[in-house]
């Protein structure tokens, strides 16, 4: 019985002690937890931010491609058109001056300006303004006293632009 004793004691004590063991590894496992958390923490929100910068670029990257599609296709068009706002100038320069179809054409024309307008295309190309190689295509150069060195003197064909694209070049006589 003595024996019987003894050994539960020394169960007991065995089972305390691993008890105490497991309470003690617990605690160190805690501690270490404590330690890296702050550390996973500031990862965790710096890998956050890295992630919120990188899509507030693609955000500002897609709407720059819109912006670059929109006026690419706007540009497209109007070069379609361009020839037949031509066509409209040459048939008013060549109508009677009191005819109404001239007065027809001239509204139809000023329509088509106005719309160009509101979609941001401006015409290039005028008389005596400074020759510019980004703006103009030089097609004969002439030598005159009425005009400064380096200016248009006669525009054949005006030129359009949208925002900075240039849609045609203005065709120009240069002095």
């Amino acid at each position: 019985m003595a024996k019987d004793k003894n050994k539960k004691k020394e169960a007991e004590n065995e089972t305390e002690a691993s008890e105490t063991e497991t309470a003690v590894n617990e605690e160190i496992a805690e501690e270490k937890k404590e330690e890296t958390a702050p550390v996973e923490k500031d990862d965790y929100k710096d890998k956050f931010i890295r992630l919120a910068a990188d899509f507030d670029n693609f955000k500002k990257r897609s709407k720059a491609e819109k912006e670059g599609i929109y006026n690419l296709a706007v540009a497209d068009t109007v070069a379609k058109f361009i020839p037949v706002i031509d066509d409209m100038e040459r048939a008013c320069a060549a109508a009677p001056e009191d005819s109404p179809l001239k007065k027809g054409v001239d509204q139809v024309a000023a329509k088509f300006a106005a719309t160009l307008e509101q979609l941001g295309v401006t015409p290039i190309g005028e008389k005596g303004e400074k020759f510019d190689v980004s703006l103009h295509e030089a097609v004969m150069h002439c030598e005159s006293d009425e005009f400064e060195e380096g200016s248009v003197t006669e525009v054949f064909q005006k030129g359009y632009k949208l925002g900075d694209k240039v849609v045609r070049y203005a065709k120009v006589k240069v002095n």
